[in-house]
């Protein structure tokens, strides 16, 4: 696989850098200035750059395990989450956010797992922030079907249901998050910077966004929208 790395660096200078030479000295010379703060997640199918065709500086990008944006809480341990926001808002002067989640999410999909792996500590610790995601989905499924067991799901259609469910409030959950962060509050409430929750459909190559008037997310562009899906718990998650 390093060889393979090795190749493609190869590959890349010769091909992409010699071709936006000119564009890397520029944002060497004047400094980066992206307009988006991207935060999404670790997963490996996950490409910014590729997916939003966007171009080297345009995006300061922030990944973690499950594009989760923890609650801003001053004094507690160091966030690398938290600083990466306050750096973009703050330094970098962003006027966008977006947080964009994915389908087939392993972290998502973790948080309705039994059982603790002793070399995962920070893993678990880090995940426990969608439990309070997980119980509203839960809850909400329960309540639209009363036949469900009290453990596992009734049949691989639910279970599909209840993750893709999860992914969407997980998103919707960490918008509320990040307007806990005082600098995205206050240059959003003076109309300087836009957040926005994206999903992204890994099998489709389709976004979908985030609508809080219509609490759904839909595909950003396509020439035919299919059924609107209204993600379980946004209501209480957002």
């Amino acid at each position: 696989m390093v060889d393979s790395l090795v190749k493609g660096v190869a590959r890349f200078h010769r091909g992409y850098f010699r071709r936006n030479r000119a564009k890397f000295a520029e944002l060497v010379d004047k400094g980066q200035n992206p307009d988006t703060l991207f935060i999404t997640c670790a997963d490996s199918r996950i490409i910014p750059h590729a997916v939003t065709q966007s171009d080297p500086g345009d995006l300061f990008v922030m990944r973690n395990v499950g594009n989760m944006v923890p609650p801003y809480r001053p004094g507690q341990e160091c966030n690398s989450t938290g600083a990466s926001i306050e750096y973009a808002v703050s330094v970098l002067g962003v006027s966008e956010i977006v947080v964009c989640g994915h389908s087939h999410c392993g972290a998502c999909a973790a948080l309705y797992q039994a059982g603790h792996h002793d070399e995962l500590e920070l893993t678990y610790r880090w995940l426990a922030q969608g439990r309070s995601v997980r119980d509203l989905v839960l809850a909400q499924s329960a309540r639209e079907q009363q036949h469900r067991k009290p453990a596992g799901f009734v049949g691989s259609n639910e279970r599909d249901h209840v993750m893709r469910a999860t992914e969407k409030a997980m998103v919707v959950q960490h918008l509320a998050n990040l307007m806990t962060y005082p600098a995205v509050a206050r240059r959003v409430a003076e109309g300087n910077l836009n957040i926005h929750g994206w999903y992204y459909v890994i099998e489709h190559g389709v976004i979908e966004a985030y609508d809080p008037a219509q609490l759904a997310f839909a595909p950003l562009a396509a020439p035919q929208l299919p059924h609107r899906q209204r993600p379980m718990a946004l209501l209480a998650a957002s």
